[in-house]
């Protein structure tokens, strides 16, 4: 059964500017997934980490994350677990990937030679459902009630992203991260296989 690795990425920050804001904290998770269902088979490892970003945490991006200059005083991000997670993976996922790679960069320089894709932009979300008013990710999640984790904390995210792009909702009994998967092609020898048609059984559970 061919596999793929993929690390799903997610960062809480200063700002919003990749260039004049900083990363406070980091998730990563790498995990073995179905690469002709895109399902996830297993998880294989896992990092979390603060850091301090040597300024004050401004109140405005402190209401959305609810981290503090206490959580993250002293603390560093391990740059050789975030390297060695997003090295081994054949695809980065982060949700608004140009949003976390630019700040992922400031942890480790090679950010920009990984494989990215975003699950936010790069998955056909409106239409396979013309229904869905948002693709924020806590708004995806609600509409097709996936489980959540704790909102804007970097590994509550990556939780919520995983569970979201994991559902089987693409025609063939295949997750949504098929649809990633099959355009970024990593592997000499694996065919992609694009669907975009909905699973109308899953299509008509959400409407019961």
């Amino acid at each position: 059964m061919p596999s793929l690795r993929v690390a799903y990425v997610d960062t809480e920050t200063t700002g919003l500017s990749a260039t004049s804001d900083r990363i406070i904290e980091i998730a990563i998770v790498l995990a073995e997934v179905d690469w002709e269902t895109g399902r996830i088979i297993q998880r294989l490892d896992q990092y979390q980490g603060l850091q301090d970003p040597g300024r004050r945490i401004p109140a405005e991006a402190m209401a959305v994350h609810g981290i503090t200059d206490a959580m993250v005083r002293g603390h560093r991000i391990d740059r050789r677990a975030c390297t060695g997670l997003l090295a081994a993976a054949d695809l980065c996922l982060a949700h608004n990937s140009g949003f976390d790679k630019g700040f992922v960069a400031q942890v480790v320089a090679e950010t920009h030679t990984y494989t990215w894709g975003c699950t936010c932009r790069g998955i056909p979300w409106k239409k396979l459902y013309p229904s869905i008013c948002s693709t924020a990710l806590q708004s995806l999640s609600r509409y097709f009630g996936s489980e959540k984790g704790v909102a804007h904390r970097a590994l509550g995210d990556v939780e919520t992203t995983m569970n979201l792009v994991s559902l089987l909702g693409i025609q063939g009994a295949r997750a949504f991260q098929h649809y990633l998967l099959h355009k970024k092609i990593m592997r000499v020898g694996l065919t992609p296989e694009v669907v975009v048609l909905p699973d109308l059984t899953f299509q008509r559970q959400l409407l019961r």
